[in-house]
């Protein structure tokens, strides 16, 4: 796997939608070159799938996530679950208040061990905004995750022009994405997360390398990508000079389950 393959999973991860036109244009190869390095990495199971991550503010629910340092694991009542080195594994779960949320994380907590990072960010009131099409929308992509807005225009019946206006709120928004689903395992690019409570402070530096992010105005989870252990170590250092306090957590796995 050499730098151009690392930087079409970056792509790929960060927003599983895009084109792979502007793919190659952004790496300055052929459309040719892209589709074959993508289907060799389909077919060698590099990439495994791609996947429909939905926001539970849509559903007008209140998101929260923990971390715990334990070698068990709960097998439900989460929504996503990040597996991370020396036995971290950071959980997303939803309620339909804050309060639910931290009980979900109180029985983790029973089970797994106090958490080392909790994190609940204030709740988005998207339900008074909610379109029945944008329903119809999430479960036509959970269908076909890559598919144009014209195709699924026409498989939900819909003008394109509502469902291209429909599809680009939700993303500029956060509360709808696609992504790649990647074995890592497979490869030696590296994702980690990162809290900190003073997110302001590392935005500047995370910003070109996030793939995912959950913040308010003062905390957030930075989900990070690095094409090699020592380009994610230079990151993580230059993290530490910046925030000291921040949590850092490699990745080896990950799902999202909504």
């Amino acid at each position: 796997m050499d730098e151009v393959d690392k930087k079409i999973l970056f792509y790929l991860l960060k927003d599983g939608r895009m084109p792979q036109r502007q793919i190659a244009k952004s790496l300055g190869i052929s459309a040719q070159t892209l589709n074959y390095r993508m289907s060799k990495m389909i077919d060698d199971q590099i990439i495994e799938d791609f996947k429909v991550h939905v926001s539970p503010k849509i559903y007008g629910k209140v998101e929260g996530f923990a971390a715990f340092v334990s070698d068990k694991e709960v097998k439900k009542n989460f929504t996503s679950r990040l597996r991370c080195l020396e036995k971290i594994t950071l959980y997303g779960v939803e309620g339909n208040n804050e309060e639910e949320v931290n009980r979900l994380i109180d029985e983790f907590s029973a089970e797994l061990g106090d958490p080392v990072m909790r994190y609940i960010p204030p709740a988005d009131n998207y339900s008074g905004n909610s379109k029945d099409i944008d329903m119809v929308i999430i479960e036509q992509l959970r269908k076909m995750p890559r598919a144009k807005i014209s195709e699924i225009a026409k498989a939900i019946n819909e003008p394109v022009i509502r469902v291209k206006r429909r599809y680009n709120y939700l993303a500029k928004n956060h509360l709808l994405g696609v992504f790649a689903k990647i074995d890592l395992s497979k490869t030696d690019v590296v994702l980690f997360s990162i809290f900190s409570e003073k997110q302001e402070l590392l935005q500047p530096i995370l910003s070109e390398i996030s793939i995912f992010q959950i913040k308010d105005e003062k905390s957030g989870v930075f989900v990070c990508f690095a094409e090699n252990m020592v380009s994610a170590r230079n990151i993580i250092n230059t993290v530490r000079e910046r925030e000291k306090d921040s949590d850092v957590m490699v990745i080896y796995d990950y799902e999202f389950l909504r």
